[in-house]
This record gives C-alpha cells, structure tokens and sequence, in this order.
C-alpha cells in the first residue's frame, strides 16, 4: 500500500485585516492612563467636611504640575513643602484615589500619632469615599461581597491601604508596599522603639524599606510645612529634589521671578512694618520695572504660572509654595502683612509665621547671645535691695539653684508683664561660714544643708517688694532646682504653700507657693509635667514640676537675640516691649552666665546644650530658665484679656487726698518695711549699683499691701 505524506500548512495571518488589526491593537495596546491633574478635576468632588465650598475639584495653576508628577512614571520621590492650609492633605487624598482606580497597589499613609491616623480617616477618607463615585465599589465598607474594611485599614482592587502611625515601629515595618506616603513627616519621632525598647530606627526608613520588591514602580510622597532648618525632614528632602519653583510673569514688564516676602510693600511702595500694611502689594523684583501689582494683577500673574527646576532631575521631583500663591478669596496679601505685624517683634510667633505661612525653613541666627551686647543695653533702674518693681511688671516670680561646690544658693526674682515682658529685680549668692570659738569666720563654708542658708532664702521669700505704683506686691511663686541634694528642698517646700493640682494642671492658689522643680530635654514644653501619686507619697506629699530646658532655653536666646528694650522716655522701664528682658545695671560676669551655653543639632535631630569654651558658671542661665518656669505656672501663657486687667488694676498708681499722683522719691533712701537679706548673702560676680540714681519719680513709703480677692480662683494677692 502506497503511503501519502501529509502536509501541515502554516495558517497566513492578514495582519492588514481590519478585524484583527483592531484584536491586535487591544491586546499589545498600553492602557492609557490620564494624567492625575485631569482625572482629579473629572473625578473628585469637594465635602463640606474639609471644604468651604462642597463642589467639583477645580485645581490652580500651579497646583497641576505637582498632581502630575504623582502619574508620571519617571518620578519616584515627591516632595511637596508647602504652606499650611493650601495644598498638602488635598494633594495625598487626590494621589490615593488616582491610585485606587488607575494603577492600584498596596499604600502605607503614614501619620505622626494614631490620632492623627484616625482623623485623617474619619474627616478626608471617609467624606471622599462618600462623595467621589469614582469610588463606589472599589473602597467602599463591601468590597468583592465581602464586609472587611475597617476605619484604618481598606481593600480595594488590587491592593490595599493602611493608615499607621510612625511611632509604632510593627505597622511600618511588617506590611509590603508599593506606595508609600508620609503627612506631616516633621512631626515623626527621630528613632522609634521597639516592645523591649530597643531603637528601631527612622520610621520613614523602616517604612520605605518594605517597597524594595517593587523596584523602580514604588513611589514615595512626603507632603509638610518645614521646621528648623538642618532638623527638617522635609527641608532636607526638598533640596534632595529637582527644587521646583514657581515663577510668575510680572503684569507690566513680563519678567518672570519668584514670590517673595521681601517684596511686600505698602500700596505706595513704602514698607508695610512703617504704614500698617493695610494695604499690602507685591512690588516686581526686577530692578528696572519695580511696578506695584494690585490684588487682581498678582492672581493673573499667578495663572500663568510656569515651574522651574534648581537642581537636575533624577527621579525626585520637589516642589515648593508658599500662601504668596493663594487666591484672593482664600487669603489677601493685606491679611497676611497684618498677621506678620503682629508677630514680627515676637521670635516664636514670628517663627510659626516664616514655616508655615512663607513655607521657609526657620534658622536660627547665632545659637548664643552676645553677652557683650546684653551688657551694654542695660538699664539704670533700682535692684536688690533697692528694687522697685516697674509699673507694667504685674507680679514675680523667683527661682533658686542649689550648688555644692562652694555650698551655696543662688536666688534670682523676676517681674513679669503682658507678653512675657520682663525684669530681673535682683540676683543674689547666699553662703555661709563656719565660726570659730570666738565667733569668727573661717574659711571653711556651711554646707546646702544647713538650716541658716534657708532661712535666709526664706527672707528673700516673704519680702514685699515696693513697686512703681506706690504699693507693695509678693512674690507669686518661688521654684527651687532638686539638683543632687533634694532633701532640704523638700522639707523648704513642705513648710510653705504648694501647688494645687487637678484636671487642668498645676496652679497657684496662694502667695509665696514653693514649686520643687527638676529639668529635662523637652523642646516643645516649658512645663513639662509632674511627678506621679506614688513618687508624692515617698516626699512627704511633694509634688515635683519637670522644666522643659530645651525649650525654655531656645525661647530665650531667640528673645535675647531678636528684641531690644526702647529708648528711655524717663520710667523705670521705658516704653512697652513684648517679650523683652530688660535689665539692671548687674556685673558683665551675670551676662556670661547668661549666655554661658550654645546649641547644638546633631545629625540625627537630637538637640543638646553644652557650655562655652572657658565659661565654668552657667547659674545665671538656670535661674532665666527656672523664672520662665515659675510664670508658666502662674499664668503668664494662659491669662486671658480680663485676668492682664485685674492685674493691671491692683497695681494703679496709688493718689493723695486730692487725687494728685503719690510722690515717688527714688533717689532718697528709704527704711524698708520688708525683711532683707544682709551679712551673708554675697553677690561675688554678680549684681552691682549702679553709679547713678535711676531717673525716676518721687517715691512714698508704701500704705498697704496687695492682699486682695483671687483672679478667677487661681492665686490670691
């Protein structure tokens, strides 16, 4: 039988074929994907709980670039430092929901405590999931029939998103991500810990290691308002980027320029600080136009806004603007020249102002005072023994270091006033010698412990101090360091008023209180808390208030530096100077232990004090820092308007018969009715008279002292 080979053709395609033409075209054709700008604007709808305008998004000019950069395939890092309230969570909540429903994938947002986790979620997530239908189905309650999202965990098609906090190192580091984000990165702690307290590392760290698998498809977003500069998270990641600035075309000239504050001017050209800024213009920066934009002018300006890169690109795309770009129905350039007078003689305020209204990093100018430039700014107006309390200083405070080698205490009172104004009355060491036989000194010195040296503070404590008014006044508060020997302070402590204490805090109930102090590294707390019930009971029912040094001692330097008492108008005190530290005619050697400390910012953001070079005494610097304290727990930051003016009344110049002003002589002696410290406090280094009477009025032995009814319940005169 003949056998036949069979042949096998190969099938032709006809690749010109319409039909399969299109097949070919859906199959090997990308998916396209639109960018994150025109998505949004198509997709996202605004909610009254985050908006004042419930309606569909409308982006501004500058804002499309940055939405861009989140879609944009080559980008992989993206940095927005940005103003408060104008751009940053809007941006995260958009980069979500364009992922969700265009290139979904596991994302970790990453807040700074579980409570801020939460609120993101209750307030933008949960509105958004409400109002978008983009998001119907996909990262609803029910996602694929099944009932599993919770508030700070959702599935979604594709992925999923987990919304932790960066002080918990086990929800940053056991996920696997693709997409990673980080709100208000400034605000992470600098290492979290583990269970058994072990350092675990930077969250932002542990977090983006766990996008590794992903490769070059992660993307990480960090959106915040800057801080210190060298300290700032999101400073250090900006100038790590392609630093993208907004530039702007000037109406008249056409020359394109940044906005900057420097620029601001009163609307006839003048600077706002002098006119009032009540109607603040942006002035061009170009030196040969200098036109002055009206309201209207610097938005048209802004709507052709075009960006432009400092450094070159290499996958991280930075961007930064500041409220200068804000519409005129958000914000007026007169608004924030208004705000900024308010703070610009104020160095914290005026720093909340510089990072998160110009979105600029805060630098701090010369971490030490001059002590040479304190020295020559003082004021001829009485202290120590001869102190008179100026007019607008309306109550002391007092506080004193406990130090051991030679054994002594070193006492410093302070008058306080609106706006922390302040002056430092008196400055006094009290020592003591042992006697011999016949009641003669030796060189050998009592030690802290000895009842004479308290007694002797305990003088200090219960003088009335004459003040300008022709009355008298007490010391409000008096803190004491523990320091090594805290025995002695707790039984000092236990003989005089203390603190009351309830749901609210710490507060003075009564005149002449004692307040056991200890001090600590918090930066963000001059108060910064209180020992516990059981460590009470150990003292004796003492109670110890933890100071904050860091940030005592940061508020201090940046007054020292930044504010300077006026000119003298022939008071005790000159005219008004918020936040200012005068003071009296004391001893060079005071102010080099004023400023007997500078600050250091290691590299991994941990801030420590450390002492000058050939500076051995820092005590004049504490007892700054302990009056500070002892304010803070009077009232200075919490008085309300009707509280300052009670006080102010109590202290109203005292009149004669016929209501003419009390005279106040303060250039003749005078015999104090208060008890005085005298052979055994010294003031080696420190404090001198100065080598002429203050220019002052009249004065009159003081009739009567401020012992009147209590301010709302929280001290009594």
């Amino acid at each position: 039988m003949a056998s036949h080979a069979v042949t096998v053709t190969d099938p032709i395609i006809d690749i010109t074929d319409p039909i399969i033409a299109r097949d070919f075209r859906s199959v090997f054709t990308p998916k396209h994907i639109p960018p994150m700008s025109t998505w949004s604007e198509e997709n996202i709808v605004l909610s009254p709980e985050y908006s004042a305008r419930s309606s569909q998004l409308i982006l501004m000019p500058w804002q499309r670039e940055i939405w861009d950069a989140w879609s944009d395939p080559r980008v992989e890092e993206l940095t927005i430092m940005s103003a408060v309230q104008i751009t940053k969570t809007l941006a995260v909540q958009c980069a979500m929901a364009w992922t969700i429903c265009n290139d979904p994938g596991p994302i970790l947002l990453v807040e700074p405590k579980e409570d801020s986790a939460n609120a993101f979620s209750k307030r933008r997530l949960t509105p958004m999931m409400r109002d978008c239908a983009c998001l119907h189905g996909r990262l609803s309650d029910t996602v694929l029939g099944k009932k599993t999202n919770t508030l700070l965990a959702k599935d979604f098609p594709g992925g999923n998103l987990l919304i932790v906090s960066a002080r918990t190192p086990t929800d940053l580091a056991q996920h696997t991500i693709r997409y990673l984000i980080c709100d208000e990165p400034d605000k992470y702690p600098v290492s979290v810990k583990s269970g058994s307290g072990e350092e675990e590392g930077d969250p932002m760290d542990l977090a983006w290691k766990r996008a590794l698998t992903f490769g070059s498809r992660r993307k990480r977003m960090q959106v915040c308002s800057p801080t210190t500069a060298g300290r700032s998270r999101i400073g250090k990641a900006y100038q790590d980027s392609d630093m993208r600035k907004p530039y702007v075309p000037c109406p008249f000239c056409g020359y394109y320029q940044v906005l900057s504050w420097e620029h601001v001017v009163n609307e006839d050209g003048r600077s706002f600080t002098t006119s009032g800024g009540s109607r603040a213009r942006y002035r061009c920066s170009e030196s040969s136009c200098r036109a002055i934009w009206t309201e209207g002018q610097r938005w048209k300006a802004i709507g052709s806004v075009e960006w432009r890169a400092t450094n070159p690109f290499a996958g991280a795309a930075g961007f930064w603007v500041s409220h200068l770009y804000a519409p005129p129905q958000w914000i007026r350039l007169s608004d924030i020249a208004r705000d900024f007078l308010k703070v610009h003689r104020d160095p914290p305020r005026l720093r909340v102002f510089i990072t998160t209204v110009l979105a600029q990093e805060w630098e701090d100018k010369g971490e030490t005072p001059d002590h040479e430039r304190l020295y020559a700014r003082r004021e001829p107006y009485p202290f120590n023994d001869e102190a008179v309390v100026p007019q607008r200083a309306l109550f002391l405070t007092a506080f004193a270091d406990v130090q051991e080698s030679p054994p002594r205490l070193e006492v410093g009172v302070t008058g306080w006033g609106r706006d922390r104004e302040n002056w430092p009355l008196a400055y006094y060491v009290i020592k003591e010698w042992v006697k011999d036989a016949d009641g003669n000194d030796t060189t050998d010195m009592l030690p802290v412990t000895h009842h004479l040296l308290w007694e002797r503070l305990d003088a200090i404590l219960q003088r009335n101090w004459r003040h300008e008014s022709g009355r008298t006044i007490p010391i409000m508060a008096l803190g004491i360091d523990t320091g090594r020997r805290p025995k002695p302070v707790y039984e000092f402590a236990r003989r005089h008023a203390q603190l009351s204490y309830g749901p609210a805090g710490a507060h003075v109930h009564a005149i002449r209180t004692v307040v056991p102090t200890k001090g600590t590294d918090d930066s963000l707390r001059i108060i910064a808390g209180y020992s516990k019930e059981d460590a009470v009971r150990k003292r004796q029912g003492v109670r110890i208030i933890s100071i904050g040094t860091h940030c005592a001692k940061q508020e201090l330097y940046d007054l020292l530096q930044h504010v300077k008492p006026g000119p003298p108008d022939g008071t005790l005190s000159g005219p008004a100077v918020p936040g200012c530290y005068h003071f009296p005619m004391y001893e060079l050697s005071y102010f080099i232990g004023l400023t007997a400390e500078y600050r250091i910012v290691h590299e991994n953001g941990r801030v420590t004090y450390e002492k000058r070079a050939g500076v051995e005494r820092n005590e004049p610097l504490d007892i700054a820092v302990g009056n500070r304290a002892m304010a803070a727990i009077v009232g200075i930051d919490r008085f309300s308007e009707a509280q300052w003016r009670e006080l102010e009344k109590r202290v109203a110049p005292m009149t004669g018969t016929r209501g003419e002003p009390v005279s106040n002589d303060l250039s003749q002696p005078t015999t104090p009715t208060t008890q005085t410290v005298t052979s055994r406090v010294s003031q080696p280094a420190q404090p001198s008279q100065p080598s002429a009477p203050a220019p002052a009025r009249p004065y009159r032995q003081p009739t009567r002292d401020l012992r009147q009814r209590p301010i709302r319940g929280r001290f009594v005169f």
